[in-house]
């Protein structure tokens, strides 16, 4: 049993060894080979062809300091020839050009002309371009005569001044007048009739103002004066009250903070004659609100006496209203 042992020990590091010398030999053969190993470096830098290069095109190497100090004299010598050569042709060129005269040539002095404010300036040379001036002032006008042509000049301006300022003191006075005058109110007198027109439940219900206010609004009705609703010239709830409309039960008023919980057999519209405005189309629009609220609220519309209204009804209210136009 114990030489089964060793055998298996024995046999088991000759694997070890087996697989590490397999691995350090893969690695190796895995590693490219460097160009110092290449046994064929030698032989291409020995091989050069008859101008020295070898078979890369590589050279042999060159001292340039050398030749640049060689060459150095030479080329010193060409550029200080250049020079002078340059330099006798400056000299020739400017003996040529220029000459020295025995006689000093005569100064030249240029003056600088002002403008003058005066008319007494005549001593001005004919050659030299002079700029009139801008300022200057006739001898023929005399000191008295600019005074009257200056007053002359500035007289229509103050003219103007006076009547621009009168002018806006008179706008003034008529946009205040306007302000404080309002236009009289259009004075109708006492009623002399007044058209009613009923919109109640049907029996046994009643109308809820829950549904009531939202159709108040939408016909342009506004809260107002006696604690009821009033339809006015302008959609917006502006201008001359043109009907109204109450609570058919009493005492006829509204309570619009409350009017989820309001109830109420009918509503009551009513218009005094003479009204504002064109009293036909007045009516007209005091019917078909009436007609809306009813049909919005299921209930009916009832004339004056609380009949059913009927086109015959309807034919006796246009006759009141021509009436009294």
């Amino acid at each position: 049993m114990e030489n089964l042992q060793l055998v298996l020990l024995f046999l088991g590091a000759i694997a070890i060894i087996a697989v590490l010398v397999h691995g350090f030999w893969s690695i190796r053969k895995q590693q490219p080979k460097g160009y110092k190993q290449s046994p064929m470096t030698d032989i291409n830098r020995d091989r050069r062809d008859a101008d020295g290069f070898d078979n890369d095109g590589i050279g042999e190497v060159r001292v340039v300091k050398a030749a640049a100090a060689e060459s150095s004299p030479a080329s010193e010598a060409t550029t200080n020839s250049r020079k002078s050569d340059d330099t006798a042709a400056f000299a020739g060129a400017s003996t040529s050009t220029f000459e020295l005269s025995q006689t000093p040539a005569e100064k030249i002095t240029k003056t600088r002309v002002e403008p003058s404010l005066s008319s007494n300036n005549t001593d001005i040379d004919e050659q030299t371009p002079v700029q009139e001036s801008l300022f200057a002032t006739d001898e023929t006008v005399t000191a008295p005569a600019q005074t009257a042509a200056t007053q002359q000049s500035n007289h229509p301006a103050q003219e103007q001044a006076q009547v621009s300022h009168q002018t806006a003191e008179a706008q003034q006075q008529v946009t205040t007048e306007a302000v404080a005058e309002p236009e009289p109110a259009e004075e109708l007198g006492e009623p002399q009739d007044v058209l009613v027109l009923h919109v109640v439940a049907k029996e046994g219900e009643e109308l809820h103002g829950a549904e009531l206010l939202p159709c108040l609004l939408t016909l342009n009705f506004k809260f107002g004066d006696m604690n009821i609703f009033h339809r006015h010239e302008d959609n917006a709830g502006t201008g001359k009250v043109l009907f109204s409309m109450a609570n058919m039960v009493k005492p006829g008023v509204f309570d619009p903070d409350n009017m989820e919980q309001f109830t109420t057999q009918g509503v009551v519209l009513f218009m005094t004659l003479p009204c504002h405005g064109d009293a036909l189309m007045n009516f007209s629009i005091m019917l078909n609100s009436a007609h809306q609220i009813a049909d919005d609220l299921g209930g009916e519309v009832l004339d004056g006496g609380r009949e059913l209204w009927q086109e015959s009804t309807k034919q006796n209210y246009i006759q009141r209203i021509r009436a009294l136009v």
